[in-house]
C-alpha cells in the first residue's frame, strides 16, 4: 500500500462532497437570478424582491463555501450580478458598483454587459406600451454599458467571452437604435 493512502483518500472524498455542495448552490443561483430577471421584465416587483432576497442570502452562503472552486461558480456570479444590476436600472435608474454588489472584476463586467440584453428586451416593451421615454432611457443604460467597456481587452483566459458579449451587446444596441429611431418619426419626434 502507497503512504497515506487512506489520508488521501479521505481528502479527497470531503474536497468532492465539498464541490458537489458549491455546484449544486452555484446552479440554485443561476436559476434564482433567472426568475428575479423574469419577475421584473413582467413588471412584478413584489415576486423580484423577494427572489433577490432569497439570491443575496443564496451567493452570501456560496462565497463562504466556493473557495477553491471558483472556476466553477464564475457564471453563478455573473448571472448574479446582472440580476442586480437590472434590478437597479429598473427600479432605481442606477447602475451599481462592483463594490455594491462584493463582485470582482470578471464577474461583474460579465453579468453586466449580460444586462445589454435584458435592457433590450425592457426597452421593446416599452415601445409596445407607447413609452418611449422609457424605451430611450433603457437604451441610454445599453450604450452607457457598452462604451464604458468598449475600449477593454482582455484574454478570453481572464475573462471568459468577454469579447463576444462586447460583440452581441453592440449589435442589440445598434438594433434598437433602429427601432428608436423609427418610433421617434411615427410619434412626431427627431
Amino acid at each position: 500500500m502507497i503512504p497515506d493512502a487512506d489520508k488521501i483518500e479521505k481528502r479527497l472524498l470531503e474536497l468532492q462532497t465539498r464541490k458537489d455542495a458549491v455546484l449544486m448552490a452555484a446552479s440554485d443561483i443561476v436559476r434564482l437570478a433567472g426568475r428575479s430577471i423574469t419577475a421584473m421584465q413582467v413588471a412584478d416587483k413584489k415576486k423580484a424582491d423577494a427572489l433577490l432576497a432569497e439570491l443575496k442570502l443564496r451567493m452570501s452562503k456560496l462565497r463562504k463555501t466556493e473557495k477553491g472552486f471558483e472556476y466553477h461558480t464564475l457564471q453563478s456570479h455573473q448571472e448574479y450580478v446582472e440580476a442586480l444590476v437590472f434590478y437597479s436600472i429598473v427600479t432605481r435608474h442606477k447602475i451599481p458598483s462592483m463594490a455594491d454588489l462584493g463582485e470582482g472584476e470578471a464577474e461583474y463586467l460579465l453579468g453586466v454587459l449580460d444586462v445589454v440584453g435584458e435592457l433590450k428586451r425592457k426597452a421593446f416593451e416599452a415601445l409596445r406600451l407607447d413609452r418611449l421615454k422609457d424605451a430611450e432611457m433603457y437604451y441610454d443604460f445599453m450604450e452607457e454599458i457598452y462604451d464604458s467597456t468598449y475600449s477593454m481587452k482582455f484574454a478570453n483566459s481572464l475573462v471568459p467571452d468577454f469579447r463576444k458579449k462586447q460583440d452581441v451587446a453592440r449589435i442589440q444596441i445598434e438594433g434598437l437604435r433602429g427601432d428608436l429611431l423609427f418610433s421617434r418619426k411615427m410619434n412626431g419626434h427627431r
